[in-house]
C-alpha cells in the first residue's frame, strides 16, 4: 500500500447491529503533517470512526490504512506510533497528577530520567506545576482533562487522535493546548480532530469534514467551506422585547423554512438564507405592523458555525 497519506479511508461501513449504521460509505485522505477536524452532530458518528482508525474497532467494509498500512493486519505495529485522548477521562483516581504522567510514560517504556524531563515541560506546558502533588480524585473535570491530554504527549508519536480534547477547559486552557498541537504540528505531527467549537476548528484545522448520519457530506479548507456556502448570508435582527410563541408565529408567514432561524439571544432573531435582502424586508415589515420594535439589523457572510449548521440543516 501506498504512504503517501497517513491516513486513507475508501468506502468504510461500520454498524453496531442491523439496524444501526453508524458509518455509512466515508472516504477521505489525510496528509501528514496537517489537522484534520471532523465535524457533526452528536451520534453522527465520530467517536466511532476514532475508534476504527486507532485500530481498535474494524471496519465491516471498505479499507483503512494508516501509515500505508491495513489497520486490520498491522494493528499493534501502528498503536506504537499513535496518541489517543477519548472523550472519557481514564485514570487510576488516588494517584498525584505527577504519578500518572509518570505512570503512563513507564507503561510506554520511557527510560526513568526521560520521564523526567518531560514530565517537567508537561506540566509547565499545561499549567499544571501548582497541582503537581493533587489527587486526581480532588481535580476539576476542566484539570482532569489537562491531565489526559498532557500525559499522551509523554511519548513520541507521528498521528494524534483528539476526541473533543476541551470539553471542561475554560479559555485559557483551550488556547494552551491548541497553541501547544500547533507548535507540534509545525515539527511534523499529524492530528485527527473531533469537536464541537466551531472557533477552535477554525483556529486549528487545515481541512475539515462535516459527517452527519454516518455519511461525510462536505470536506473542505475552513475558507473553501465558507467560499462554497458563501450565498448564504447570516442576518441578525434585535428587537426591543422578548421573543416569544407569538413573535415566532409572526416569523413563520416571514420564512419558508423556520429551521433556518435561531435565536442566540432573548431579543436577537438570526436567519441563514441565500435571499437575505427579500426575507430581511419581510421579516422587518411583518415585525413593524404587528407593533415590534427593530432596534438593529445586520447581514453578515457566514461563519463556520453558520456553514456547519446550512450543511447538517440540509441533511436532515
Amino acid at each position: 500500500m501506498t504512504d503517501s497519506y497517513c491516513i486513507s479511508v475508501k468506502d468504510v461501513c461500520f454498524a453496531y447491529n442491523k439496524s444501526n449504521h453508524i458509518l455509512q460509505n466515508i472516504s477521505f485522505d489525510l496528509e501528514y503533517g496537517k489537522v484534520l477536524g471532523f465535524l457533526g452532530s452528536n451520534g453522527a458518528g465520530k467517536t466511532t470512526t476514532v475508534k476504527i482508525l486507532s485500530t481498535i474497532l474494524k471496519p465491516q467494509s471498505g479499507s483503512v490504512t494508516v501509515f500505508g498500512k491495513d489497520t486490520s493486519k498491522f494493528s499493534y505495529e501502528i498503536k506504537g506510533r499513535i496518541g489517543v485522548v477519548y472523550q472519557h477521562p481514564s485514570f487510576e483516581e488516588s494517584l498525584t497528577v505527577e504519578r500518572a504522567l509518570d505512570l503512563y510514560g513507564l507503561l510506554w517504556d520511557i527510560k526513568k530520567e526521560q520521564r523526567k524531563i518531560k514530565i517537567k515541560e508537561l506540566l509547565e506546558e499545561f499549567d499544571l506545576e501548582e497541582i503537581r502533588n493533587a489527587q486526581m480524585s480532588e481535580l476539576s473535570i476542566g484539570q482532569k482533562r489537562r491531565v489526559q491530554v498532557a500525559r499522551e504527549f509523554i511519548h513520541e508519536m507521528d498521528l494524534l487522535f483528539l476526541d473533543e480534547p476541551t470539553v471542561g477547559l475554560d479559555p485559557h486552557a483551550r488556547r494552551l493546548l491548541l497553541d501547544y498541537i500547533k507548535t507540534k504540528v509545525r515539527s511534523g505531527l499529524t492530528v485527527f480532530f473531533t469537536t464541537h467549537i466551531m472557533e477552535e476548528a477554525e483556529y486549528l484545522c487545515d481541512q475539515i469534514a462535516i459527517i452527519s448520519k454516518g455519511k461525510i457530506v462536505t470536506i473542505d479548507t475552513p475558507a473553501g467551506l465558507k467560499q462554497k456556502y458563501g450565498d448564504v448570508k447570516t442576518i441578525e435582527i434585535r428587537i426591543d422585547c422578548i421573543i416569544d410563541q407569538y413573535i415566532k408565529r409572526i416569523l413563520e408567514t416571514s420564512s419558508s423554512n423556520m429551521s433556518d432561524i435561531s435565536f442566540p439571544k432573548s431579543n436577537i432573531i438570526r436567519i441563514n438564507s441565500i435571499d437575505a435582502q427579500g426575507i430581511m424586508s419581510k421579516m422587518i415589515n411583518s415585525l413593524s405592523l404587528s407593533g415590534i420594535g427593530v432596534e438593529n439589523v445586520s447581514i453578515n457572510s457566514p461563519s463556520l458555525e453558520d456553514v456547519f449548521l446550512t450543511v447538517i440543516r440540509s441533511n436532515t
